[in-house]
């Protein structure tokens, strides 16, 4: 594993725990407080999992070919 690949997995385990730890329960408590449907958050929470794997699947081709 590359450090740049190495910093990047860093990058998106933090973002995974801070967006499913402090934005999900925020953003629930607010919807049920307003009364609304979150709907942009769940986009969201399915498509961030995706982005990483991409992302570093992007990152191991790129640094194998060169």
């Amino acid at each position: 594993m590359s450090k740049q690949e190495r910093n990047w997995q860093r990058f998106w385990n933090f973002m995974l725990l801070y967006f499913y730890a402090l934005i999900v329960p925020a953003t629930i408590i607010g919807a049920i407080y307003r009364g609304d449907f979150p709907i942009q958050l769940v986009i969201l929470a399915i498509g961030l999992p995706f982005m990483k794997k991409n992302h570093l699947a992007f990152l191991r081709k790129k640094h194998a070919s060169v």
